[in-house]
């Protein structure tokens, strides 16, 4: 018999992670129990005075009344028995009924409940097996393979997007005007309590943290703090991206080929630079000195219409008109001149800002449903944010010094056995860690969008916590669909 394959250390820390997460949702459990068999309790209490009371009242029916010349005894029934009698004594067993099954409800109750712990302490969890599908339903759209980014040229020979004549200041809208109407889900609800208690059993604080979850086939949403605006690092390349098609099926832009190699590096390696180009391209705008106010004014009002357009379509409170950092084509380690302009107060500057509704949103319009600008653009959009989770692929794919790597340390990097469609657009900065993602499985049976951000130092810091957090929603939702 050949032996079991050792687990590396960082398979056993995320078994255990879960584990842990898993024996406080039983804690919780219990606890609900607990409180359940003391209510339970008060009711049997209640039913044994009641059945005691209804004993000591029969015993004094029984007595008979004292003699009187005057009152001629009443002749007894043929039974001996009262209908009375008869009904109380059906009460009393009944009550002596519920008694017992009461008891027996409570026994089996805990019985089960300590088999599962001992088995939850004793068993590791079991990877979830995905036997894949040739086909997908109809209803589910998932989108083609990205672009083969072997093919693209290089920047340096790349040229420069140019808009049509007449075409410089044209604005676009957003095609869908409203948020998807989804319902709240318990189910979901529950998914998401397990994580919050996740982060909290690791020592992450909870008030810095955001999460959405959808669960695209059922159309129903929970989350935690989901409509808190919040630094979206570099998420917010993938709004810029879907402005950059909107000008393009727009005919404001003369060849949309141009736009292919700064997109590649927008998104897929999540590079500042090619984002800075976009922006400027698709707000003709540019970085530079500070302005006088009237100046500074009308460049902000071409810079604000990435705003316009997602706000006017329901993205309430959307800020996402200022630069990623460091750019250094045009060396800025930080906000320079007018991009510091529109800072506004240093003291309490103005940053871009969405929510994880936002960024599960739009994703979802994207790569779920395909209705973002077109289905053509869509599935262009979602083949861009398309990863490939194997590892011989990713590891090898950024590995230069200051790579980005959108898997290592996010959602992806505890998928690479699932056997799953994923695309995913992650944020990183020195004090927080994003991710949006779609995930799903190629039997078409489970498929979710899941947005995670945690704006603070120690989410930041460690490489495993969103690996965990994806590990267990994916677990989750397999067992629930």
């Amino acid at each position: 018999m050949r032996p079991k394959p050792r687990l590396g250390w960082d398979e056993i820390d995320e078994e255990i992670a879960e584990l842990e997460a898993e024996l406080d949702h039983t804690y919780q459990v219990i606890e609900n129990l607990r409180l359940q068999n003391v209510q339970l309790k008060k009711q049997i209490d209640y039913l044994k005075k009641r059945e005691k009371q209804q004993q000591e009242k029969l015993k004094r029916k029984r007595v008979p009344p004292p003699s009187s010349p005057n009152r001629k005894p009443k002749p007894r029934q043929a039974s001996g028995k009262t209908p009375k009698r008869r009904v109380s004594k059906r009460r009393v067993k009944l009550s002596c009924l519920q008694f017992i099954l009461l008891a027996i409800a409570v026994a089996t109750i805990f019985t089960t409940l300590g088999l599962f712990v001992t088995r939850l302490i004793i068993q590791r969890p079991t990877r979830p097996s995905v036997e894949p599908s040739p086909t997908v339903p109809q209803t589910l759209y998932i989108p083609p393979s990205p672009p083969i980014f072997s093919d693209l040229p290089q920047a340096a020979s790349q040229p420069v997007p140019s808009r049509l004549p007449g075409r410089e200041n044209s604005e676009v809208v957003y095609n869908l005007t409203s948020p998807p109407n989804f319902q709240q889900s318990a189910r979901l609800q529950a998914i998401v309590d397990e994580i919050v208690r996740l982060v909290a059993v690791r020592n992450f604080p909870k008030k810095p943290l955001s999460i959405t979850l959808i669960d695209v086939k059922r159309q129903e949403i929970a989350g935690y703090k989901q409509n808190q605006l919040r630094y979206p690092a570099s998420v917010i390349k993938m709004f810029w991206m879907t402005l950059a098609y909107a000008q393009i099926e727009n005919s404001i832009w003369e060849n949309e080929s141009d736009f292919n190699i700064y997109i590649s590096k927008m998104i897929h390696d999540s590079d500042n630079q090619a984002a800075s180009f976009i922006l400027d391209s698709i707000t003709n705008t540019e970085s530079g000195s500070k302005q006088s106010e009237a100046e500074f004014q009308a460049w902000l009002n071409k810079r604000q219409q990435v705003n316009r357009f997602f706000q006017a379509a329901g993205y309430e409170n959307i800020n996402i008109n200022q630069k990623t950092y460091p750019v250094y084509y045009l060396k800025l380690p930080e906000p320079k001149g007018i991009d510091l302009q529109m800072r506004g107060d240093p003291q309490n500057p103005i940053r871009n800002q969405i929510t994880t509704d936002h960024a599960a949103r739009l994703i979802y319009e994207i790569c779920v449903t395909g209705e973002a600008v077109s289905r053509a653009a869509s599935e262009k959009m979602c083949g861009w944010l398309i990863r490939d989770l194997r590892p011989e692929v990713w590891k090898k794919q950024w590995q230069a010094p200051g790579d980005f790597n959108p898997i290592r340390g996010f959602f992806g990097e505890s998928l690479t056995k699932a056997d799953v469609k994923f695309a995913s657009k992650a944020g990183w900065t020195s004090n927080s860690r994003q991710e949006v993602a779609f995930v799903a499985t190629k039997d078409g049976e489970t498929a979710y969008v899941l947005a995670v951000f945690g704006n603070d130092d120690a989410y930041a810091n460690d490489g495993k916590i969103f690996p965990r957090i994806s590990r267990l929603v994916f677990k989750r939702m397999r067992a629930t669909n």
